[in-house]
């Protein structure tokens, strides 16, 4: 029996050896208490938590929810064994069963309740055995929990880690927690139970807290991440859950590879000390003379396959992706993986190189490389030389200060940050998204389902709502939600990139037959407003009583007596406001203006008198013009007013043309003059010049 565990122990022993000048990092988040504001105020910088290695953590995002504490002195007084506080006992079998209900949050009117639960490490008693993390976090979700926080029994941070055993209970930690956990240190974790710790009759506050995975992995506009895996299928749930994940996310992994993400596979490696490597044992789980190793599968040197055989197979499907990424298919690696799974099973004797090599041709490996160049980058397993990819491997396993090392299998680097939850296609992929630039992100990072946080009533929709900048529209995201341009708005992007909502005016834009009955009808009114409109009937029509207070009077007009009056109706300047979304308190529903035919008097009280300004039988109702006379005598008639001032314009007409054909004929006659006298003395002239006394001679020389 000795030899079933000999060399397991010597190549773990000299894993953590090698690690030992590295370190194993802690995956942290934020916490941060809201209410109430009391002890938001004293603990502004929150306190962090440790990420576990299972469940659902939302990176990129944040949940809110109201602490339980399942504990009489927090309100609780169930009965578990060991006590509830240790969520070691599924909560339905407490005395009186527990069960979280979601309620309505009195604080936030129509949002409903998350429930994060604080459980404590342990148990502690030399009586009872402690509980798996895991289990404690599958009996509080059961219970109705949306988070969970543990509380370490010393001020120290770890990782929480995920269940290894071979079971169907382990396989249901791995695959069914959907909620994410925290790990916390024992005085914070005091501090919260502080909070809202019962005493005596004296009523404490509920306490609100907000679990943050937003900054927990870097960004960069294109992901690097990295799956350390192993090809060994006999590990129970772990190995099963690793064949999950990789024939899941083929086809995403294919979709993000090259302009969005660059992915690397990387395998953990074990060594034999040197001197152990000439060993029987060193030499049947390691190649490369006990330079490269893994434990052997089922524990038995004896029987069955060997470590050798899985680090053989790790090696081959290293040089896979080598090929591949050399090729420009690197997703041909996933393809290789998920296919040597399914068809060369150590349980069907089918996990030896002659498989391997059928699989790398019917995934046409000799089209993007080719049989010899796979054989080549295996070379000769049994020599007594270091192998370049093992050897790169180590390092990178190694890690260093900041990446710290790799022990766990499965790991996901992300960004070089070390992913922390399960290994699924919803998780590791919202994980990858979170390390893309924020609203940079590939839209298959939309395809992650995630809880409905825009759902009514829930904080997406009530923050949203309340905005004042048109983002008044929930949407959901992989990491929770986001405030869009709502109904009513347009999305507009500015000079300088910024992204604004713009109002739409539908009392505008919309047809009338589209718009509510009651913004169109006679006294009715559609007034814009932000994201909307409403509509304004039933609008008084203050004519209609006792004409407003304005001036009336009655007249006979073709012997008919009709009542005249000054108020003027309002209602198309209302409208024409209240479209505009113009305040509409400064605008009058009538003002006081004679009608047309009519002159108007104001007094000196500011009262208006009309006065008929011709003979209303002549006068056009609509546009005021009279077209006989005054009814009072001595008034000339309308036309004889227009003969008259036709008559005046033809005899100014006749006077400017006689003057002006009188000016033209003076300038020609002159200008006639002027030219013959050039030619030949004039009889007009006064007298005859001379030159030096004597006459001028003719122009052409002759008398």
């Amino acid at each position: 029996m000795q030899r079933r565990w000999f060399v397991p122990v010597i190549l773990a022993a000299c894993l953590l050896g090698q690690l030992a000048e590295s370190r194993f990092v802690i995956e942290q988040g934020g916490l941060k208490i809201t209410f109430p504001q009391t002890a938001a105020r004293a603990h502004p910088k929150g306190f962090d938590m440790s990420l576990a290695n299972f469940g659902s953590p939302k990176y990129g995002g944040s949940l809110m929810g109201k602490l339980v504490y399942v504990d009489a002195d927090h309100g609780h007084p169930n009965v578990c064994v060991p006590s509830c506080n240790y969520a070691c006992q599924p909560f339905s079998q407490a005395r009186p069963p527990f069960k979280l209900n979601p309620s309505t949050n009195p604080d936030r009117p129509g949002q409903r309740t998350n429930y994060i639960m604080l459980v404590d490490r342990g148990p502690l008693e030399d009586d009872m055995a402690p509980c798996k993390f895991a289990e404690k976090v599958w009996n509080a979700q059961e219970a109705g929990a949306q988070g969970v926080i543990v509380v370490n029994y010393e001020d120290k941070h770890t990782t929480m880690e995920a269940p290894d055993d071979q079971d169907e209970i382990s396989y249901k930690y791995l695959r069914n927690i959907t909620i994410p956990s925290a790990f916390i240190t024992k005085s914070d974790g005091q501090t919260l139970k502080d909070l809202f710790k019962k005493s005596g009759s004296a009523q404490v506050d509920d306490v609100y807290v907000v679990l943050d995975w937003n900054d927990v992995l870097p960004r960069a506009q294109r992901v690097e991440w990295e799956f350390w895996t192993n090809s060994n299928d006999m590990c129970g749930a772990v190995c099963d859950v690793q064949r999950e994940f990789i024939k899941e996310f083929v086809p995403v992994a294919r979709e993000l590879e090259g302009n969005w993400t660059r992915f690397t596979p990387h395998y953990i490696v074990w060594v034999c000390p040197e001197s152990y490597r000439q060993s029987d044992e060193c030499q049947s789980q390691c190649i490369h003379n006990g330079r490269y190793c893994t434990p052997d599968p089922d524990g038995d040197l004896e029987a069955g396959y060997s470590g050798r055989d899985i680090v053989q197979e790790n090696l081959r499907q290293l040089c896979v992706f080598k090929l591949a990424n050399e090729s420009a298919v690197p997703w041909k690696w996933w393809e290789y993986v998920t296919r040597f799974g399914d068809e060369c099973k150590m349980s069907e004797n089918q996990y030896n190189e002659e498989c391997a090599e059928r699989v790398f041709n019917e995934l046409e490996g000799n089209t993007w490389s080719s049989l010899a160049k796979l054989r080549s980058c295996i070379g000769d397993v049994d020599g007594d030389a270091d192998n370049a990819l093992m050897e790169a491997e180590m390092k990178r396993q190694r890690g260093n200060t900041e990446t710290g090392e790799v022990y766990i299998l499965p790991t996901i680097r992300i960004n070089n940050g070390q992913y922390r939850g399960k290994l699924s296609y919803t998780e590791v992929l919202r994980a990858i998204c979170a390390g893309f630039t924020k609203n940079a992100e590939p839209k298959v990072c939309m395809r992650v389902s995630v809880d409905d946080s825009c759902r009514d009533g829930s904080l997406g929709q009530t923050t949203c709502a309340l905005r004042g900048d048109g983002k008044t529209k929930c949407s959901n995201t992989f990491s929770g939600y986001e405030c869009v341009c709502g109904s009513g708005y347009i999305s507009h992007t500015d000079d300088k990139g910024h992204k604004q909502c713009l109002n739409i005016n539908e009392c505008v834009s919309t047809e009338a037959a589209a718009l509510d009955p009651k913004c169109t009808c006679e006294r009715c009114a559609c007034k814009d407003t932000k994201g909307g409109y409403e509509c304004i009937a039933n609008i008084k029509d203050e004519c209609a009583h006792d004409y407003g207070g304005c001036w009336r009077g009655d007249y006979k007009v073709n012997g008919r007596t009709q009542t005249y009056h000054a108020c003027k109706d309002n209602i198309e300047l209302y409208k024409d406001a209240a479209k505009t979304g113009k305040p509409l308190d400064a605008i009058r529903l009538h003002e006081c203006q004679c009608p047309p035919c009519f002159t108007e008097y104001r007094s000196a009280d500011g009262t208006i008198d009309c006065k008929p300004k011709c003979d209303l039988d002549t006068c056009d109702e609509r546009s005021g013009i009279c077209q006989g006379g005054f009814s009072g005598g001595g008034g000339l008639h309308t036309w004889a007013v227009i003969l008259i001032v036709f008559s005046c314009l033809g005899v100014v007409g006749l006077v400017g043309y006689g003057a002006y054909r009188y000016r033209l004929r003076s300038a020609m006659h002159q200008e006639i003059r002027a030219i013959m006298a050039q030619y030949m003395p004039l009889e007009s002239q006064e007298g005859t010049h001379t030159l030096n006394g004597e006459a001028p001679a003719p122009a052409n020389g002759t008398v």
